[in-house]
Formats: structure tokens, C-alpha cells, sequence
């Protein structure tokens, strides 16, 4: 059954009796708003359901047996690992790791507008550089142990830097994060486009 070429009463029929809402309420992508006494509409709520038929629908046509997503999303994926065995009688694996904030504590994504994106026609390699480039001085560390691949040593000293020295951690940071979802030579190529003086308006 594809969700798309499928009506709703047939989804709840096929897939719906498989959840319990009393499962539902305690994940924390639902607790936390209940808790919080934060609207949550119907179409959000059963959102966990479409992740989960999604998750097993990718079992199915590709094999996929992991997902990996931020820790907000665990119950979703929980969701399709417990789908997958109840109904298809196959073990699925999730991954989770921390959500990736900005120096606002946003979450970074689509939905919040400030995703930062690794395709080159979304984001060209100079703009990524610059992202990090200008990074906030509070998350350079954060950012050195996700984005690069540094020895912790070196991870440490840089994030101990002050004052205008923690530009040069925000150098390579900026180089070492466009290296490797883009490549040496864009990383070399924006690392020397920041150093060339802008001759339309510097004397």
C-alpha cells in the first residue's frame, strides 16, 4: 500500500491498529506539549504513524533496515522499528544523535529557516564556508567536534582560544567542515576568496 494512492480509512485499517494511543502519549514528542499545555493538532499527532509506515515502506521496497535522525524525532523512529515488528515481523534500527542548535539555541532545519544545506545548487561552498566562519565565539567548540574530523587535542586547545584569537579557530574550523562535505579544493578556494580584498569598495 502506498500512502499516496491510498485513502485515509484504509491507512487507520491497515497501519492505525498496529499503535496504541496510550504509547503515543508517552513519547516525548507528544508529553512535552501535553505537559507544556501546547496546542497539538490531530494531523501532528499522527504524524509518528506516517513515519512509521514511511520507515517500513523503505524495509520493503529498498531494504533499508536504519534510520538516523536527531534525538527529536526518536519516537517517530521508534515508531516504525515497532511497526516493523509487529507487522512485518523484521527487526529495524534507529540512531539518534543530539539536536544541532544555532547560537540562538534554535533547532537547525528546514522547518526553523536556518538549515544549512550540503548541496552545492542550495548552498555554494563559499556561503558554507562562511557560515563558519562566523560562527558564534560560543559554539566553535560544538561545532569543531561535529564538523571535523580534528583530534581532540587540538579541538581543545583551539576552543580555549579568546578574544580576537578565536577567529583563528573559526579559520579552521570554516576549512576543515567545507573540506569535508565539499572538498579540499572548495575548501581551499573560499579560504582564499575570504582573504582577497574587495576591490569594488576597499581603496
Amino acid at each position: 500500500m502506498c500512502i499516496r494512492d491510498s485513502n485515509y480509512l484504509s491507512f487507520l485499517r491497515d497501519i492505525g491498529t498496529y499503535y496504541s494511543v496510550n504509547r503515543m502519549l508517552t513519547m516525548d514528542s507528544v508529553k512535552s506539549r501535553l505537559d507544556r499545555e501546547q496546542p497539538m493538532s490531530f494531523l501532528e499527532f499522527n504524524y509518528m504513524l506516517l513515519q512509521g509506515y514511511d520507515f517500513c515502506e523503505l524495509y520493503r521496497k529498498y531494504g533499508c533496515r536504519a534510520q538516523i535522525a536527531g534525538s527529536d524525532q526518536w519516537g517517530n523512529i521508534t515508531s516504525g522499528t515497532e511497526l516493523g515488528r509487529r507487522k512485518y515481523d523484521v527487526e529495524l534500527f534507529g540512531f539518534t544523535s543530539p539536536i544541532i542548535t544555532d547560537s540562538a539555541g534554535r533547532k537547525m532545519g528546514k522547518s526553523e529557516g536556518n538549515a544549512v544545506w550540503i548541496n552545492e545548487d542550495k548552498l555554494p561552498a563559499y556561503d558554507y564556508y562562511q557560515y563558519f566562519r562566523n560562527i558564534g565565539d560560543a559554539e566553535v567548540g560544538k561545532c569543531l567536534r561535529i564538523y571535523t574530523d580534528l583530534p581532540m587535542d587540538e579541538i581543545r586547545r583551539l576552543e580555549d582560544l579568546k578574544d580576537q584569537e578565536i577567529n583563528e579557530a573559526k579559520k579552521i574550523l570554516a576549512f576543515e567542515a567545507t573540506k569535508i562535505c565539499r572538498g579540499f579544493d572548495e575548501a581551499k578556494a573560499a579560504e582564499e576568496t575570504r582573504r582577497r580584498p574587495c576591490r569594488s569598495i576597499c581603496p
